[in-house]
């Protein structure tokens, strides 16, 4: 690894330019043989999340509380009781919709937490998914490369090998037949 940096001379003036260059060049290498770690993996996992909703259109706000390990998206069944109301009608709101909260709440809070429990399973699971489909994809595309490199090795060889053939028959093609010779010298004993 340090002799792909050998002609990098480290000095007062150091070419940023170059090393960039350099680094891309490896990293598109890397990406041509399939090599990634997994933080590479996961980098071009998020990149895809992205892009798919940037396809759907999702509000990027909606996508940011998505990402965020804090699961802020999901639903949330303690919900605080206001109104945008003032005055004495507006505590009156606050004051029955509190006494009315546990009657509602008998109904809805089981519900509303299995809807949270498979809204958190399924951002897992696709999650989950896209990495692997990228994992997949990279693996494919490191074997496809692979594959190439080995049928242009193949028919590299086969170029050979048709040019040792040729190279055999016209060598026979000048010499007298093995046979014919060693025959008369059998045929006189």
């Amino acid at each position: 690894m340090a002799d792909e940096w050998k002609d990098i001379e480290m000095g007062d003036s150091i070419d940023v330019t170059k090393i960039m260059e350099r680094i891309r060049e490896r990293i598109a290498a890397r990406r041509k043989e399939g090599v990634y770690t997994e933080e590479g993996i996961a980098e071009l996992a998020d990149a895809r999340i992205m892009e798919f909703a940037e396809e759907a259109e999702i509000d990027s706000v909606l996508l940011e509380r998505l990402r965020s390990p804090d699961h802020s998206w999901n639903i949330n069944p303690s919900y605080m009781i206001m109104t945008h109301r003032s005055g004495a009608q507006a505590r009156m709101i606050v004051l029955v919709k509190k006494l009315i909260r546990p009657i509602v709440r008998l109904y809805t809070d089981h519900i509303i937490g299995r809807q949270a429990q498979i809204n958190q399973y399924f951002a897992h699971l696709i999650h989950n998914l896209v990495r692997e489909l990228t994992r997949t994809q990279i693996t494919n595309d490191g074997l496809t490369a692979r594959l190439d490199r080995l049928e242009r090795e193949k028919e590299i060889l086969e170029t050979r090998m048709k040019t040792f053939e040729s190279m055999v028959d016209l060598g026979n093609s000048g010499a007298p037949d093995p046979e014919t010779r060693h025959g008369s010298n059998t045929g006189a004993e």
